[in-house]
């Protein structure tokens, strides 16, 4: 296979730079896609960084319905649900990742909405139902984008509002009982104030079955609304708002083992309506579930004045997540979870451009104030422990990066973000040693003082400079070459789920250095687009979160240095009038250097550094296509797309001693065939996802096993007006 697929490349790749042995006659021209990946208006061609965009049309074409759906299509990313909760995204990207969602623990691939950064993984799973485009950027974001990462970026933009009365209407019916109606409608008040409304509703049953209680999981209940206001105060300022809440209910439980990943799961305990309280979970059975609402505002205020435009990013984010889960058989292990997350964010940036516009510039600051509370019960294994742990961050930075054209070729691009961070954590027992909820005698007992007496530190503060140094060659009109050197970090945090004091240790930050060339280009009339990427990556002090199941216990630590290399290329191809061809290839190569020694790492973890990587599969492949047949006589057009996508073996748990944890490799298949007429605005489409009903290991949690859906078949209806 890997000899297969490096022919395919290369064939790929000296037929897009050489134009001959691809046919293009009677071809359609690719559009343009613009893009704001270096934080200001660009063509996705001339942005000298790895990133793959997709438009709203693609992203229908491509069945991308929300941001978890993109892993299936960018080379070198995996992802997935968390353990448990249906509203967190778990990605990994070129190696870099996070299964960990507490609040002491920051993911290496963010998630930003509009340019406001969403701190928690909680509930990142955003649903993509009036979106203009959706980014993602490999590789570390140390410069430009608001929080420092150390593995990439997926950023989501939003539908502003029409200047004409209009929207769009979509219901849909599927597998488990699903049923989904999304709506957008667009209302000028005046030419001065334009306004949109948006909105979904999912109810689906779930495609699981609990063989204890007979109940059907993994079901998903979630809503959301969405309001804009485009104010065009002058021909200068223009100022966007928007209100926005979102309701998730929905979980991600494991099955009873790898022979029966969707049929049945073996936990007692009921759904009963909402996540109960620990009382409950105890008394009843009841309580499983997981429930997240989120309100959200943001604000966007741009002022063109004659040196470029200043914009005021304002965003405000509460989330509050309740969810008992149980992650095992029999008596089981129950985690009762109930918290708030609020965080703030400010930015002022200016863009624009000096010295007859060769030099292009980006400069900014950015503030963000996070504060996090979490009751959190941990009940099982003969011990039940019950804490409030409260943590707070606050970040204060400024960026500038500057792309000068030393001529009509070459452009040398210089930047470097500075970074202060600070961290704090305290710890309040909801129960003592010796107290006993229900007959169960609380077993583990803190406060923050026992970590002060542990020698752990409370607080923590970073400053830090990352840079970023690049050169971009444009050959032709047609064809760019790049390389660049880019920094990257991350903030450390807390080992915050063990049940001892002294084991909630803190750990470091993360940095990474990515060297990175690439080549970016259109041809045969614009109807072939090659994007390829060649990195290598450096990652020190690799932040690793963990579950040691043969001591059931939680690690979270820097535990060692984290090497990657690899390869990406990206194609579209348009041979004829309304046939649009796509594949994408990714290779990785990841290995961990420099475990710490076995006296450094708690229980033992250094075995499970010295194996591969987890998440890591060294080949992604996606290929696919869509196809419209015009109806000539009667109108409108036949639709048939599909993508088939194949992804390598990697293992899906940290320490590689379960052979089960292994996910074999797979070939997914998703499909579509509708009837569009454009002319009267409507369509009706069949779809499916994973059409051949694959099994997919996603995850491993205390020798459970965690899969992604089974095959999916829906049907929709669409209306615009």
């Amino acid at each position: 296979m890997t000899s297969k697929l490096s022919k395919l490349t290369m064939t790929v790749a000296v037929a897009a730079i050489t134009g001959t042995g691809i046919a293009s006659t009677a071809s359609a021209a690719i559009s343009e896609l613009v893009v704001t990946s270096q934080r200001r208006e660009q063509s996705i061609q001339n942005v000298p960084i790895a990133v793959s965009a997709f438009s709203a049309e693609q992203m229908d074409v491509r069945q991308i319905n929300e941001t978890l759906d993109v892993v299936r299509v960018i080379p070198n990313l995996t992802g997935n649900n968390n353990t448990g909760p249906g509203s967190s995204n778990s990605y990994y990207l070129r190696g870099l990742g996070n299964s960990e969602s507490i609040a002491t623990f920051d993911p290496p691939v963010s998630t930003y909405v509009d340019d406001v950064y969403i701190a928690r993984q909680n509930a990142n799973n955003y649903a993509l139902f009036d979106v203009e485009r959706i980014e993602v950027l490999r590789g570390p974001q140390g410069t430009t984008f608001g929080r420092n990462t150390t593995g990439g970026a997926v950023n989501v933009i939003t539908r502003r509002p029409g200047e004409e009365f209009g929207g769009r209407i979509k219901a849909e019916v599927g597998s488990y009982d699903r049923v989904a109606i999304s709506g957008v409608v667009d209302i000028p008040v005046s030419d001065k104030v334009l306004t949109k409304f948006a909105g979904y509703y999912i109810d689906d049953n779930g495609y699981g079955d609990n063989a204890v209680t007979g109940e059907e999981v993994n079901d998903e209940n979630s809503w959301g609304v969405r309001g804009d206001v485009r104010l065009l105060l002058n021909d200068s300022v223009t100022w966007d708002l928007a209100v926005e809440q979102l309701s998730q209910e929905g979980t991600n439980l494991a099955g009873i083992d790898r022979d029966t990943p969707h049929d049945s799961n073996t936990t007692f305990r009921k759904d009963c309506g909402k996540p109960g309280n620990l009382d409950d979970v105890m008394t009843s059975g009841c309580g499983m579930g997981n429930d997240t609402e989120t309100f959200s505002i943001y604000s966007n205020l741009q002022w063109d004045v004659s040196f470029g435009t200043i914009e005021f990013i304002t965003g405000w984010r509460d989330l509050e997540q309740d969810f008992t889960l149980d992650f095992f058989p029999g008596p089981g292990y129950v985690i009762v979870n109930q918290g708030t997350h609020e965080q703030f964010t400010q930015e002022i940036k200016l863009n624009g451009t000096l010295f007859d516009d060769r030099l292009d510039y980006v400069a900014g600051l950015f503030y963000m104030d996070e504060d996090n509370e979490t009751d959190f019960t941990d009940w099982g294994f003969g011990s039940l422990w019950s804490r409030k742990l409260e943590n707070k961050t606050e970040n204060i930075s400024a960026y500038i990066q500057g792309d000068y054209a030393i001529n009509d070729q070459w452009t040398f691009t210089l930047g470097a973000r500075w970074t202060e961070e600070e961290k704090d954590i305290a710890f309040t027992p909801l129960a003592m040693d010796g107290d006993f909820i229900n007959g169960v005698e609380v077993t583990a007992d803190f406060d923050t003082s026992d970590l002060i007496a542990a020698g752990i530190p409370v607080d923590q503060k970073v400053s830090k400079v990352t840079p970023k140094i690049g050169i971009q060659y444009q050959h032709t009109d047609d064809l760019m070459f790049y390389a660049s050197a880019t920094n990257g970090f991350k903030s450390g945090g807390w080992n915050a789920r063990d049940d001892e004091a002294d084991k909630l240790v803190a750990f470091g930050p993360e940095e990474a250095w990515s060297y990175e060339i690439g080549m970016k280009g259109d041809f045969l009339d614009n109807t072939l687009r090659v994007n390829s990427a060649i990195f290598f990556q450096d990652t020190t002090d690799l932040q690793v979160p963990s579950v040691l199941f043969g001591t059931t216990t939680f690690v979270t630590s820097n535990v060692a240095d984290l090497e990657t290399w690899g390869v990406e290329v990206e194609a579209q191809y348009s041979p004829i009038d309304n046939l649009d061809l796509f594949a994408s290839v990714g290779y990785l190569n990841a290995e961990y250097k420099n475990a710490l020694p076995e006296s450094q790492v708690a229980d033992d973890v250094t075995g499970a550094i010295t194996a591969d990587p987890t998440r890591s599969p060294e080949w992604s492949v996606a290929v696919g296509g869509n196809y419209r047949i015009p109806l000539n006589n009667a109108g409108g057009d036949i639709v048939l797309g599909g993508d088939v996508i194949w992804r390598d073996e990697y293992w899906t748990a940290t320490d590689n001693l379960d052979p089960n944890s292994l996910a074999e490799s797979t070939t997914v298949v998703q499909a579509r065939v509708g009837y569009e007429n454009q002319d009267q605005g409507w369509g009706a489409f069949l779809e499916c996802k994973n059409c051949t009903d694959e099994e997919i290991l996603t995850s491993t949690l205390f020798g459970k096993y965690y899969f992604a859906e089974p095959r999916r078949v829906n049907f929709s209806v669409r209306l615009n007006f």
